[in-house]
């Protein structure tokens, strides 16, 4: 068995593709790909699965990818949910000759231990009863999770490029409502220094209150969790780039899509923005949205403080956040922003003074919370994203492939500091050693002895602290190893 690194692949076509103009193509759906398993926010695995929608008839073999992320406030939602806009815009996409994936990924957060008189049945929906957040960081955490899933998603369509005739430097990201605060931070928080003090370790969530919904609508299927002691615990949850399919493709976007989202307040104090290979930002919004504020706010805010017919109002544990006009004001004062357009539908305002009125209004027009013309906004999108999507640039993977996982090496120290040694039985005489980062990097490589079924490898000081993968290669087989380094 061998290690093929990257195909290497440079754009040859002599006449650019046309992926601007709408219903070029049929399409085929792949369903339910598994992409990963990881824990949710109350231990329990999840299994991680997406949707590819594939072009017929484009023979284009480096194709755009576009990778869309439902919304749901991280507790509901799914990848195929007919009455989202992700599901519109994929088929918008697809037949211009994209390939698209529709991404799941972990919902839920912990619920507060006192809530008098929860949103649900029979005013508002069941589902409203999981919106009361036991504290202004568990939203955040669930947006940390979800951008992990989904970086790890990407790694993983990247490693299959060949296979689905993409080209891995022509990737794109978009979401909307949860979904676009998803891709942004997928998108942009790219270093180490830019996660957050809650995504560490923290003290146990409370027991949530017995009215309260304790679940989440995955895959648009209601599960309800139980809370024993163990599943109130708030683990570290790992690093940026989270541990999913670290197969030696990062998860790097040329370009990423908005639609209604935004960032924590976070986002602007830890300088996400930054970055040598910043992606292009489209963003729209309708001005009054009262489910993500157009400025800064708190998540439903309008809605529950005015419209919430006598239950408790679910926004006030949920965390400040910066809608797309916040982030295009932040844009417009920096040095050397990102490039980025925006698309503002204008809406009257909220006038509190005649809140049952407005309410009924609100009520009447989705809470202006929604993508309005599908095919318009596709048509925005497509034209912005074009000059990377039709554009020439070098499809190179550097993904490995054919490695095997079947029989799982002991690997220790780890954290490992300045050593690691790997126990397998099929470590024999002489084994070549690739120590890869998270970019593809190649940062050691050496041939050692294995003594016993065992190899020892030693760091030099010059290797940073974070993630890599570990490539073994003898006679036997080829392996991948996560290793997590600590200086």
């Amino acid at each position: 068995m061998s290690i093929l690194i990257g195909a290497l692949s440079l754009a040859t076509n002599a006449i650019a593709q046309d992926y601007t103009t709408p219903e070029q193509y049929q399409f085929t759906l792949e369903s339910d790909l598994v992409y990963g398993v990881a824990p949710n926010y109350t231990g329990i695995v999840d299994t991680l699965e997406l949707d590819l929608y594939k072009p017929l008839g484009n023979t284009d073999n480096e194709r755009p990818l576009l990778v869309l992320v439902h919304g749901g406030a991280w507790v509901g939602g799914c990848k195929n949910d007919p009455g989202s806009g992700v599901v519109a815009l994929a088929r918008e996409f697809v037949g211009r000759g994209y390939v698209v994936a529709s991404v799941n990924y972990r919902l839920g957060w912990h619920k507060d231990d006192f809530v008098p008189n929860p949103a649900g049945p029979p005013t508002w929906p069941i589902e409203y009863g999981a919106l009361y957040a036991a504290d202004s960081i568990e939203m955040k955490r669930a947006l940390y999770r979800a951008q992990q899933d989904v970086k790890g998603a990407i790694r993983w369509l990247k490693q299959r490029s060949a296979l689905d005739s993409v080209c891995v430097d022509k990737v794109f990201l978009g979401g909307e409502s949860a979904g676009g605060f998803t891709a942004l931070a997928a998108a942009f928080m790219d270093r180490d220094e830019e996660k957050p003090y809650y995504c560490n370790a923290m003290p146990d969530a409370p027991v949530p209150a017995p009215n309260v919904l304790n679940g989440t609508t995955f895959q648009c299927i209601l599960h309800t969790y139980a809370t024993p002691p163990a599943a109130l615990q708030r683990p570290d949850l790992g690093p940026v780039q989270g541990t999913l399919n670290l197969n030696g493709n990062d998860a790097s976007v040329r370009g990423v899509a908005n639609l209604f989202g935004g960032v924590p307040y976070d986002a602007f104090d830890l300088d996400w923005w930054q970055g040598v290979d910043t992606p292009i930002v489209y963003m729209y919004h309708q001005t009054c949205d009262g489910i993500v504020p157009f400025n800064k706010g708190r998540p439903f805010e309008t809605m529950s403080g005015q419209c919430n017919l006598g239950s408790t109002p679910w926004h006030t544990n949920q965390p400040i956040t910066y809608g797309s006009n916040a982030i295009k004001n932040a844009f417009d004062a920096m040095i050397d922003p990102p490039e980025y357009i925006t698309e503002f539908a204008y809406c009257d305002p909220f006038f509190t003074d005649l809140a049952l009125f407005e309410c009924i209004r609100y009520g009447n027009n989705g809470s202006y919370h929604f993508l309005g013309n599908p095919a318009l906004r596709a048509v925005n999108i497509a034209a912005f994203f074009d000059t990377i999507a039709s554009g020439p640039t070098s499809c190179i993977s550097t993904g490995t492939n054919e490695i095997s996982y079947e029989i799982r090496p002991l690997i220790y120290p780890q954290p490992a500091q300045d050593h690691i040694q790997v126990q397998h039985p099929d470590l024999h005489g002489n084994v070549s050693i690739r120590l890869m980062a998270l970019d593809g990097r190649t940062v050691l490589e050496r041939i050692v002895k294995a003594n016993a079924e065992t190899i020892q490898l030693d760091i030099p000081e010059g290797i940073t602290s974070g993630t890599y993968v570990l490539l073994l290669g003898s006679a036997a087989s080829t392996r991948g190893l996560r290793v997590l380094i600590e200086r």
